[in-house]
């Protein structure tokens, strides 16, 4: 399964869930990679190996026989990386110059690269040509959001935008997206009515939330998974939960995690 994590807003949790997530699967046994799709390389600068591959995904989607060169070993345990670099901020415009299809580039590089259990693609705010790359590969979106700011401005056009895709035959079919709740503190009258309302909405909703946990931030800096740097903290407790949540869904994967 193809898993891109995008949203409109930055600062909402993406990269966070992409590599606890991805770490929290590699846990139960499952074979992961997380893509770096943003600019910034955030999931790159936390996981990555001080010795990088020779290629990263701007080399992919600029020549999709380059993928299996951009992916190496991260230094979260078992799973891969398909490094980011700055060079993805101006892949889009050549991609537009060079390629009839810009868009597909990204679908085009995955295939050239093994099967994995879960592929997780962390996103660039915004659904620029990079993100729309993304969920143009991927078969499920996960829309991380913001339980105190409610970043939910952009959902609404994240579908709009499928749609027409659709209707383009650009996909075949719509790819199912859900909402996670991150930064979630229960104790907040505030955080309390965002959930409820979220979960009275159209959109799925997962009903795992990420809890406000600063062990999340001061692993980023520490260069660890939550599992690694705390875990017995709500962080890696969240994370857990919500692999497993994932797995419910996959009848296989959660026979293979049981």
């Amino acid at each position: 399964m193809i898993y891109a994590i995008v949203n409109m807003k930055g600062g909402v949790g993406k990269t966070t869930t992409a590599v606890n997530l991805g770490a929290a699967l590699a846990r139960g046994g499952k074979s992961v990679l997380v893509v770096d799709l943003d600019p910034q390389a955030n999931a790159t600068g936390w996981i990555g190996s001080d010795s990088p591959p020779a290629a990263t995904v701007a080399n992919a989607l600029s020549d999709r026989k380059a993928a299996p060169a951009a992916v190496a070993p991260s230094t979260a345990p078992g799973v891969d990386l398909a490094y980011g670099s700055r060079e993805l901020a101006g892949v889009a415009e050549d991609l537009r110059a060079s390629s009839p299809t810009p868009a597909l580039a990204l679908r085009a590089a995955l295939k050239q690269l093994p099967t994995y259990d879960a592929v997780l693609i962390d996103c660039p705010p915004g659904l620029g040509l990079l993100s729309l790359n993304a969920m143009i590969a991927a078969d499920s979106l996960i829309v991380p959001v913001d339980s105190q700011t409610m970043a939910l401005a952009g959902v609404a056009q994240i579908r709009e935008t499928l749609a027409e895709l659709a209707d383009a035959e650009v996909i075949s079919e719509i790819p199912p997206a859900r909402i996670l709740l991150t930064m979630y503190d229960g104790r907040l009258s505030l955080d309390r009515a965002v959930a409820e309302h979220l979960r009275d909405t159209e959109i799925p909703v997962f009903q795992q939330t990420i809890r406000t946990n600063t062990k999340l931030a001061e692993s980023y800096g520490l260069r660890q998974t939550i599992f690694e740097y705390a875990p017995a903290s709500t962080g890696a407790a969240d994370h857990a939960g919500l692999a497993e949540e994932i797995a419910a869904d996959r009848p296989a994967l959660a026979e293979e995690i049981a």
